[in-house]
């Protein structure tokens, strides 16, 4: 067993590397799975909707459960719960990869998520007790870096894997690197404990959990159930579950609250809670409809898609070290507000020059300018947040921050992908109603018939658009012009969808301005290892404490 002087000397940047990997293969599975959705969804024969809720059953396990796995780290370690999470994750992935429909892989991703949800909040209470305040810019720059070579793999070794293998090796691609993180966490990373431990009340868990299930399940599938009473009362009951957390939680402010309410009154944590939610919505609602327009508007290849979108991570990754090295010498708040303006003028000016002809040169600007804000926002973020939060609540901070981006997600997810459905439908309808006026009157109700399934709100996108039996398989030509109705009514949903993120990142550019401030870095003191006890051969070991 190492003794403490080694655990002393334990760089803590191998520390941060180390953890950083089972975090680097959640956000590859999320932009692996981005890029691939077309071919999944030909996989197993998944309508739109249902190609959403692959995408959104995995935000929706990780969401829900973020803030309860937080408080587990300060309980019983983030280790040991970083550990538990990365086994959930890599046993979710191999079922992912076995799914023979896509009921099954929906429920496998959600599994999928509570993993993820296990393992992300972990890094930053570790973060915070083996670096100094002073170097915590620097190591969340590190993270964001990091974040962003995961989305810039994503994406080319998820067109490779497509291109060349089959869509189910993007799953089966974390049991290695699973098993990998898990053998250098527990060779490098010890079993530090942030806090005291206190027992997790099981009555305002579940009361969590099931609100934000509530409220996500109706607004992601409010657009399928026509936003009817079944999608309302999912939404009311999430609210209203949610408002009994909030007021059992004022109750019990004094002993051991799940969410502690004093964290909500610093400034700035409040601030970054707001941005993560909105770079959550703003991230996850473009990403999404970019790949499919690439891939079924403009022909790409999976490969080449993912090569195109590569210019949006990369530049963020380049930059994220040196924001976090900024906000360290106190200009968070001057950084964070630049990455908003940013990706802001990223989004809108991919909007003004996407059409269905549209050219890979003319992305490159665009998505430079996104992947600059991206980075430029997150290194800091949480360095400014954090900074006033003591490390015995650092998890369940850690928690909160990241919950805010993943409903954002959600909102994002069920926001944009109801926009993309109402606006393809109704682009289809009106194209149809148009070519139906070319014929005899008592032609026209067959016609429409004959293509119901582009504009009944359930259609089944592939790889390639819609498919053969909704664009009149048999004649070239119809669908020749089936394909470019589609492809003219996909880039004009997906610029009305694009429209809601550009106008949130305006808000929080506005929010980040008003409410941040830039404070020096806190003196909680320099980090501490383990305590280490006496065993009866006399070696000493890491022990937990109470």
């Amino acid at each position: 067993m190492p003794t403490t002087e080694s655990q002393d000397r334990k760089s803590p940047w191998l520390i941060l590397g180390v953890l950083s990997m089972g975090f680097f293969m959640t956000l590859l599975d999320m932009t692996i799975v981005n890029i691939a959705l077309p071919h999944v969804m030909s996989g197993v024969h998944a309508s739109l909707d249902e190609g959403l809720w692959v995408f959104s059953a995995y935000i929706l396990g990780y969401a829900t459960l973020l803030i309860v796995a937080g408080r587990l780290g300060d309980l019983f370690g983030p280790r040991r719960v970083y550990l538990y999470g990365l086994a959930i994750f890599v046993g979710a992935s191999c079922l992912c990869g076995i799914a023979p429909n896509a009921g099954v892989l929906i429920a496998a991703r959600t599994v999928q998520g509570i993993g993820g949800a296990m393992l992300a909040p972990q890094i930053l209470p570790i973060v915070t007790m083996v670096f100094p305040p002073s170097k915590w810019g620097a190591a969340f720059g590190f993270t964001g870096a990091l974040s962003g070579l995961a989305v810039l793999t994503g994406p080319t070794l998820g067109g490779v894997i497509v291109s060349y293998l089959d869509w189910r090796w993007i799953f089966y691609l974390n049991l290695p690197i699973g098993l990998a993180s898990a053998y250098l966490v527990l060779r490098h990373v010890d079993d530090y404990r942030p806090g005291k431990r206190q027992p997790l009340a099981l009555v305002p868990t579940a009361l969590l959990i099931l609100g934000l299930t509530g409220l996500a399940f109706g607004l992601i599938e409010g657009e399928r159930l026509d936003w009817g009473l079944a999608a309302w009362a999912a939404i009311a009951a999430g609210v209203l579950v949610l408002t009994w957390f909030a007021v059992d939680q004022r109750r019990h402010q004094r002993s051991g609250p799940l969410l502690p309410f004093d964290l909500l009154r610093l400034r700035n944590f409040a601030s970054a809670n707001i941005i993560a939610s909105i770079m959550g919505f703003s991230m996850l609602g473009a990403f999404l409809p970019i790949s499919l327009y690439l891939q079924i508007v403009l022909d790409m290849s999976p490969l080449r898609a993912g090569f195109t979108i590569a210019a949006m991570p990369l530049t963020s990754a380049l930059v994220a070290g040196v924001g976090g090295k900024l906000s360290d010498r106190g200009s968070g708040k001057a950084v964070i507000l630049t990455g908003l303006a940013c990706f802001t003028a990223g989004l809108g000016s991919f909007i003004l020059v996407t059409g269905t002809d549209t050219s890979t040169l003319q992305l490159l600007g665009p998505f430079v300018l996104t992947g600059l804000g991206m980075g430029l926002v997150f290194s800091p973020l949480f360095s400014v947040g954090l900074r006033q939060v003591p490390p015995p609540q650092a998890g369940v901070a850690s928690g909160l921050v990241n919950t805010a981006q993943e409903v954002g997600g959600l909102l994002a997810s069920a926001a944009i992908g109801a926009v993309l459905s109402l606006r393809l439908s109704s682009g289809l309808r009106h194209w149809v109603d148009q070519q139906a006026q070319a014929l005899p009157v008592e032609a026209r109700a067959g016609f429409k018939q004959a293509f119901a399934p582009l504009t009944d709100g359930a259609l089944k996108i592939g790889s390639a658009g819609p498919p053969p039996a909704a664009t009149g398989a048999g004649d070239p030509s119809q669908v020749a012009k089936v394909q470019e109705a589609f492809a003219d009514a996909f880039t004009s949903a997906m610029h009305s969808g694009l429209v809601l993120p550009v106008a949130l990142l305006a808000v929080g550019w506005v929010a980040a301005f008003l409410l941040i401030r830039d404070v020096p870095a806190p003196s909680f003191g320099a980090p501490k290892p383990p305590p280490a006890r006496t065993t009866t051969s006399g070696a000493t070991a890491a022990t937990e404490t109470a």
